[in-house]
């Protein structure tokens, strides 16, 4: 494995390797580390930097909302375009310094190679889609077609909201942890629907040709079925068509199930190591002599930390 799991060896090193950096690092990129990635254990202008470019992803997921509505006012366009102009700006000066402090959040590894891993990892794409487009938009003639596509882009601002709540980065891990279990879930019924979808062709395209016309049909009607939507749109007529649905549905109940079972059992898992996590570190901090805490939110804080906290975002998922 690529990567081992948080708690081992392995893990316990990365975060040694990466408190040592933030202690050896100065106070602005430390501060600036805490801005970005936990800013509650920053300053003053660490937590108002957070704070503040949190607020920036929520403002454009409601500025999204409201710039689709067709025939805004002229004054209204002019200050939506500014607010996606400043926004541009603040989304690539975040990358900039995301990409500064990678060796920080990757202390594991070499400075440049913690670089190349931000920029690569799924969250530093998201962040160069966040701010690249519009760029390019203000240096290139705009076409409708431009335009479309940046404003479709736009959206991708709000996954950056992943990294401010936490039950996100649990449903990653959950993903992580389960995928094996997971894709062997989604093959069992990816494997009803397609069996199911050229049963019911073949049986119902001889009556009824044009409600199934093709497989493609037949496959929306297995999607529709297996799923419990029902549209009723599409729907066999004779006595083995409906025999076929019959049995579909039936174990449709069986195994659209089974996802949702391991994502519960994984979601309990989870939620329990969490809580032993905080048990550990009480006992440690309850087993260590009385000390000065800091007041900075420097380094020393992150030793009561295991990981899940102050650790990067971008390698999890």
């Amino acid at each position: 494995m690529s990567r081992q799991r948080r708690g081992g060896p392995s893990g316990k090193a990365a975060r040694l390797a990466r408190r040592l950096k933030l202690a050896s690092a100065s106070e602005l990129k430390r501060q600036t580390f805490y801005a970005l990635e936990n800013a509650s254990r920053g300053r003053l202008a660490a937590k108002a930097t957070g704070f503040a470019l949190f607020a920036l992803i929520v403002a454009n997921a409601v500025i999204v909302f409201f710039s689709a509505e067709p025939g805004l006012d002229p004054v209204a366009a002019w200050v939506i375009a500014r607010f996606y102009t400043f926004s541009t700006i603040c989304f690539g000066l975040e990358y900039l310094a995301r990409i500064w402090i990678a060796d920080l959040a990757f202390g594991d590894v070499s400075p440049w190679r913690a670089r190349l891993r931000y920029v690569c990892s799924p969250l530093g794409i998201i962040d160069l889609l966040s701010f690249m487009p519009n760029l390019v938009a203000w240096f290139v003639p705009v076409t409708p077609q431009l335009h479309d596509a940046v404003n479709v882009l736009r959206l991708v601002r709000l996954i950056k909201i992943s990294r401010y709540m936490r039950g996100l980065r649990t449903i990653g891990r959950v993903l992580s942890k389960r995928k094996h279990e997971i894709v062997a879930s989604f093959l069992v019924i990816g494997l009803l629907v397609v069996v199911s979808s050229i049963l019911m062709y073949e049986i119902e395209s001889p009556v009824q040709p044009d409600a199934f016309n093709s497989l493609l049909t037949g496959l929306y009607w297995a999607v529709e079925t297996v799923t419990g939507t029902g549209y009723g749109d599409i729907v066999p007529v004779t006595v083995p068509g409906r025999l076929v649905g019959s049995l579909v549905m039936l174990l449709s109940v069986a195994l659209v199930a089974i996802p949702g079972g391991i994502f519960a059992a994984g979601f309990v898992a989870e939620f329990q190591n969490a809580s032993l996590r905080k048990i550990e570190r009480d006992e440690r901090r309850g087993s260590r002599p009385a000390a000065k805490a800091p007041t900075d939110g420097g380094a020393a804080g992150e030793e009561e930390s295991d990981g899940d906290d102050a650790g990067p975002t971008e390698g999890e998922g």
